[in-house]
Parts: structure tokens; C-alpha cells; sequence
């Protein structure tokens, strides 16, 4: 990034830790309510990338990709917007990528100003526990220090995927909405008790932050700080990417995989799933697991963040789909295999949880498969 200029001489650079460096917060960002389309004016955009050792290679590069085609692609539009100004920053001058690749970066003292966005990529460490024990060791403190500044100093911060558990651990989060990986809501909840957390979501949006689900969803976070600045750059980037529109994470989920980590809603999911066919009462799996409904409600809400009756939908339609798009049995009978007296539930539910009715779920089968 260029720093401000009086005459032919730059002033001098500022660094992050020192001094503050800024033009005003004016830039086009969703309101604080998760899903609003109230935008405010944007104006120049300097992005810093901000990355550690680890740094998961996919969506780091998907980030520069994104911001790189937006610059090789604005001056299609009637009016080219401002281009958008993109600096890799570390605590040095290079980090290992977690592929082993080596990145060059800029220190972050070397960065001219605050920049309008930082951006924190997701890290090669899909473990819950392992990533818990990074982002809090003694070696990310001045990691969490420099995401506190950047947002006292009015940045915008977004992150993805693991990236996400950096502004947590750091605090930014409290009290916002977010999302993270699908496979890490239940930890993410249990550590950071006062993210509002909504990992159903690909994108969610707080007031000064953005976040974004599993590692594709770096994609869809870049296009969203595309739009932000100019609609019509972030479309047609889209469109040269060939990227979709994911609006919702939950189709990926793998029930088994989110309720792995605590007992009691991992005995229920097997106990669940040996029950799928049958009509049963939530209050009949708590007596034969032992222990009382409400001991069960409490589970699955401090857990997955939905009630028992939730998670066997989930679980219901995770398997009504898998059936739906490896074989050809009737809806029927698809409903009946997976506990409902009829499709019109079933129908009723894949509308309500994935927005999409039973024949857009059968013919929605990867487009990389045969």
C-alpha cells in the first residue's frame, strides 16, 4: 500500500503496534443483522491478507485469486471501480504454507496504514482440539494483539474455515454472529460461549466482520467483499469463476461427524440411526440411553445448537438424500425408510431445512461425478 504523500515526499510509514494511519470508515458493508442487504458507500480498498505458518494453501489462494481477477476485470464495467490494493502480511517476511510451500509476505510494521479489510485465512489443522491449542499458544499472542488493533483501528475483518477460531480467540466476535466449519460448530460453541454462532450459514455478517464456513467458502467470502465495493464486479467475477451460489453450508454436514465429540449426542445419533424407520418418541431414546429428556435437550443444544427433534430431522434428510441420489426408489418409499408416515414431510422438510424440494436434491449430484 502506498502511504500518504505531501508533495513528492511520503510521510513516514506507520506502524500497526504505534500509530494510527487512516481514512474515514466509509465503505459499502452489510449492516450488523445476519442476511441484511443495507449497504452503506464504500470507498478505496486495501486489503491485507493476513497469514501465519500453516496457512491453508486452497483458501489462501482462492483470496488472491478472487481479488486478482476482480483488478484484471473492472475495466469490463461501464465504471471501472477502484482497484483493489492486496498485501500477504505476517509477523515476518515469509511463512511455510501448509503444504510446505514458502510465501513471501510483507512485516506487518512494514504496512504503510491500517488497511480498510484484513483478511485471516483458514490454517491446515481440520483437528478441533489441535486447532484450540494453536490459536491460544503463546506463539499467536501477537496474532490475537494485531487482529484487536486492526479492528480498534476500524478495519473490516473477515476470516474462513479455521480462520475463523483466530477472531474468536481474539475477542472480535463476542457478541456477533458468525460461522465457522461445519465439522467445528460444537467446539467453536463450547469456547467461544458469547459468538452468536450460526455454522449453517456459508457467509454470516456482524457489524465489522465477516465470516465464512469451510474452505471453499473462501471464495465466497472474497466475492462478498467484492460486492461490498461494487456489485457488478463481484457478479461478473463469479461468473468467471464458475462459483455458485451457496448460500447455506448445512447440505455438507455429516451428522455423525458434528456429534462425534460429546457422548451423550453420539450415542443418540447412533441410537438414531438403528431406529431411523420407526415411529419413536424423543422421551423413548432418552430412557433407553439412560438418561431424561431434558438431560438430552441440554445436550444437543449446548452441543450442536438445536433440539433432539432437529437433529433427527437432520439426520432424516442426511439420509433421505443419500438414498434420493444413489438410487431410484420412489419418494414414497424413501420416506418411509427414513421414519415419516408420508413424503409430504419429507417434502415440508427439504424445503424448510435445504430450501430445495426432493426432485432438486435427487438431480443435485456433484457435478465432478459421473
Amino acid at each position: 500500500m502506498n502511504g500518504p504523500k505531501t508533495g513528492t515526499t511520503a510521510q513516514p510509514r506507520c506502524s500497526w503496534a504505534r500509530r494510527r494511519c487512516l481514512k474515514p470508515y466509509d465503505r459499502k458493508i452489510l449492516d450488523s443483522s445476519v442476511g441484511s442487504d443495507t449497504l452503506r458507500t464504500i470507498s478505496d480498498m486495501h486489503v491485507a491478507i493476513f497469514v501465519t505458518d500453516g496457512v491453508a494453501d486452497f483458501g489462501f489462494t482462492a483470496l488472491l485469486e478472487a481479488f486478482g481477477m476482480a483488478n484484471s476485470l473492472r475495466r469490463e464495467l461501464p465504471v471501472p471501480p477502484d482497484s483493489w490494493d492486496v498485501q500477504v502480511v505476517s509477523l515476518g517476511t515469509t511463512v511455510r504454507s501448509g503444504h510446505g510451500h514458502i510465501v513471501p509476505t510483507v512485516h506487518l510494521d512494514d504496512v504503510d496504514c491500517y488497511p480498510d479489510v484484513m483478511v485471516v485465512p483458514a490454517v491446515n489443522v481440520l483437528d478441533a482440539e489441535s486447532l484450540i491449542e494453536l490459536v491460544s499458544g503463546p506463539g499467536n499472542h501477537v496474532v490475537l494483539q494485531r487482529i484487536r488493533q486492526a479492528q480498534a483501528s476500524g478495519a473490516h475483518l473477515a476470516a474462513a474455515c479455521t480462520g475463523t477460531f483466530f477472531l474468536a480467540e481474539a475477542g472480535v466476535l463476542d457478541g456477533s454472529p458468525a460461522t465457522t466449519s461445519w465439522w467445528l460448530g460444537p467446539s467453536f460453541r463450547r469456547r467461544y460461549p458469547q459468538v452468536s454462532l450460526q455454522e449453517n450459514l456459508t457467509l454470516c455478517y456482524g457489524g465489522q466482520v465477516t465470516t465464512a464456513g469451510a474452505v471453499l467458502s473462501h471464495l465466497d467470502l472474497a466475492l462478498s467483499l467484492l460486492a461490498a465495493k461494487s456489485p457488478a464486479l463481484a457478479d461478473l467475477v463469479a461468473r468467471y469463476l464458475a462459483a455458485g451460489n451457496r448460500k447455506t453450508q448445512a447440505s455438507f454436514s455429516v451428522p455423525e461427524v458434528v456429534a462425534r465429540n460429546n457422548s451423550v449426542t453420539a450415542t443418540f445419533e447412533r441410537w438414531v440411526r438403528a431406529h431411523l424407520a420407526h415411529q419413536f418418541r424423543i422421551s423413548q431414546a432418552a430412557h433407553e440411553l439412560g438418561i431424561t429428556e431434558r438431560s438430552l435437550q441440554r445436550a444437543t443444544h449446548a452441543e450442536l445448537g438445536m433440539s433432539p427433534k432437529d437433529f433427527i430431522d437432520d439426520i432424516r434428510l442426511e439420509r433421505a438424500t443419500e438414498l434420493l441420489r444413489t438410487t431410484t426408489l420412489t419418494v414414497d418409499t424413501i420416506a418411509t425408510r427414513v421414519g415419516y408416515l408420508n413424503a409430504g414431510t419429507l417434502r415440508s422438510l427439504a424445503r424448510r431445512r435445504r430450501n430445495m424440494s426432493l426432485a432438486e436434491l435427487r438431480s443435485a449430484r456433484p457435478t465432478y461425478g459421473k
